[in-house]
């Protein structure tokens, strides 16, 4: 049994057509989501949708589910089992073929008859006629004679020769025989697995994530400041000074007439001047830098453990405990008397 997609070709028109089960909704008995439908599996023969695939979660698996008692209407696919009984279903996987073994394994895991009209689950072989007795070789007499008084029985009629069976329908008994058989040693195997349950627990995965927390500038602006300097400045000043004439002086200059004379002098004095120029006093820069700090982080945590329940007795008699599923029961050797 394949897929739908490498069998629709040679499918048949059924009361569930498999383009519209695929991305369907499907649901238990209750009506509780189980999941959407991802595969459609047909039958080898008869090309008649038997079997869905459906995906029980984001992370979980595909669980195989019967069309033959399921019902789809509205949209939705109504399975009539429960969505714990579904979801732990025999895993084999999608987009492979079905065995035979595993398709009876789904259909003694559902409850259903494994056997259909047209194809028994098993049958077995006609036993051959026995062949005929080898005639002798030597020569013919005629029939003995009777004792007196001795009546011979009468020869049993000959049954009518039954009909040849054509060799492809003794080859699909032999085969479906041989799987049949191989299914009954599949299942007593599968009884003899021991049963378990996987348990699971909830872990931490934490990881880090960057968030914007503000924004910094960098912003250049012009201030006045008063500026108080004391210059230095030159000036200058007439002083009088009096020189008496020498005696050679005073012969020269006493021949020179009396006259009005007027001498100037030009003073001058330093007055400030001020002027302004730009200077390069430093940089200023904004720089990104990292520390580390620790920060709490508190959540909670599930955990699967497993209980048994039962009238279960060890070799003492009395009942055993009950243990968590991490716990490690001490062996014999080591176990304290």
């Amino acid at each position: 049994m394949f897929p739908q997609e490498q069998q629709l070709e040679d499918s048949v028109q059924t009361d569930i057509d498999p383009r519209d089960l695929i991305g369907h909704k499907a649901v238990d008995r209750n009506g509780d989501k189980i999941g959407t439908v991802d595969e459609v599996y047909l039958d080898d023969t008869t090309g008649v949708p038997e079997w869905a695939a459906v995906r029980t979660g984001i992370f979980g698996r595909d669980a195989f589910v019967p069309l033959t008692t399921s019902e789809f209407s509205g949209d939705e696919l109504h399975v009539p089992y429960d969505k714990s009984l579904i979801k732990e279903s025999p895993d084999f996987g999608v987009g492979q073929h079905l065995s035979p073994e595993q398709e009876l394994e789904l259909y003694r895991y559902y409850g259903l008859d494994t056997a259909s009209p047209d194809e028994p689950v098993r049958f077995d072989p006609a036993p051959a006629p026995a062949p005929a007795a080898a005639a002798s070789p030597g020569p013919v007499h005629g029939p003995d004679p009777a004792p007196p008084g001795f009546t011979a029985p009468q020869a049993a009629p000959e049954p009518p020769p039954r009909p040849a069976e054509p060799p492809t329908a003794r080859a699909d008994r032999a085969e479906r025989a041989e799987r049949a058989d191989r299914a009954e040693r599949a299942d007593r195997a599968e009884r003899q697995k021991p049963v378990e349950i996987t348990c699971r627990e909830e872990r931490l995965d934490i990881t880090t994530q960057w968030h914007n927390i503000g924004t910094t500038r960098l912003r250049k602006y012009v201030t006045t400041e008063a500026v108080v300097r004391r210059v230095s400045v030159v000036r200058e000043r007439v002083r009088v000074e009096r020189i008496p004439v020498s005696e050679a002086e005073r012969a020269a200059l006493s021949d020179l007439e009396i006259a009005e004379a007027v001498e100037e002098v030009t003073l001058r004095e330093e007055r400030p001047v001020v002027r302004k120029y730009l200077v390069p006093v430093e940089r200023v820069r904004l720089v990104v830098e990292q520390y580390t700090e620790e920060q709490v982080v508190r959540e909670e945590l599930r955990r699967e453990q497993v209980e048994v329940h039962g009238a279960t007795t060890g070799a003492d008699g009395e009942a055993s405990q009950r243990q968590p599923w991490d716990s490690h029961p001490q062996s014999p050797a080591t176990s304290p008397v």
